[in-house]
Order: structure tokens, then C-alpha cells, then sequence
């Protein structure tokens, strides 16, 4: 019984002075870092994928498929003579 109450009294000491006091911290710091990758997200990350976005956009609709259109329609004009 003796030993016993030693492993108990050992665990119980582990587990309020280092373990309990430790997985606290960690979590603090996990909650820490997850507010800052999510005010990251939403004021940095967010608006300059949808600025990224808005320009590509841009550029697809109003560049790019009008030279597509120019070529596709110049090698119809070659393919019907």
C-alpha cells in the first residue's frame, strides 16, 4: 500500500505541476496563433486573393478571349479561301 500511495502522490504531483500546467499554456498558445491566422486571413489574405481574383477576371474577359476571338476568327477567314 505504501508504494501505491508513492505512485499516487508522484502522479498527482506530475500532473498538477507539470502536465496540467503545461497542456494550458499549449493551448493558450494554439488559441493565440489561431486568432492571428484568422485576422490574417480576414484583413490580408482574403482581400488580396479577391483583388487577384477581380483582376484576373478582368483580364480573361476583356484581353484574352477578345484575341482568342481575333485569332479563331482570322484562321476561319484563312480556312475559307
Amino acid at each position: 500500500q505504501a508504494a501505491w500511495r508513492g505512485i499516487q502522490t508522484a502522479a498527482l504531483w506530475a500532473w498538477n505541476v507539470v502536465l496540467k500546467p503545461t497542456f494550458a499554456a499549449l493551448m493558450v498558445a494554439v488559441r493565440f496563433v489561431g486568432r492571428v491566422a484568422m485576422w490574417l486571413w480576414h484583413t490580408v489574405f482574403s482581400p488580396v486573393f479577391r483583388g487577384i481574383a477581380a483582376v484576373v477576371t478582368w483580364w480573361w474577359q476583356n484581353i484574352v478571349k477578345r484575341y482568342f476571338a481575333l485569332v479563331r476568327t482570322a484562321f476561319r477567314l484563312v480556312a475559307t479561301v
